[in-house]
């Protein structure tokens, strides 16, 4: 498990997109270069499937929790289950 700061959600994402197209829109949005921040192994077949991006910072990871764990020490702050491609 990861934790971090969600500071964008781009889900204005193309219908049936080209991956070039994608690139362009995903730089224009964030301000960053596709290649430079997605991760994952399938990216490039998978992208099509995609129907956001996220905008994280601060990213950190605790292998040792589980996301239950995470909200029950959270308490009132919102805890979101995000699938990181």
């Amino acid at each position: 498990m990861a934790t971090g700061k969600v500071v964008k959600i781009w889900v204005e994402v193309p219908e049936a997109p080209s991956l070039d197209e994608v690139k362009r829109e995903f730089a224009r949005f964030f301000g960053h270069r596709w290649e430079d921040v997605v991760v994952g192994r399938e990216r490039e077949k998978l992208f099509p499937f995609w129907q956001a991006y996220i905008g994280v910072t601060d990213l950190r990871s605790y292998p040792q929790k589980t996301v239950a764990q995470l909200r029950q020490e959270a308490g009132e702050i919102p805890v979101y289950e995000i699938l990181l491609g």
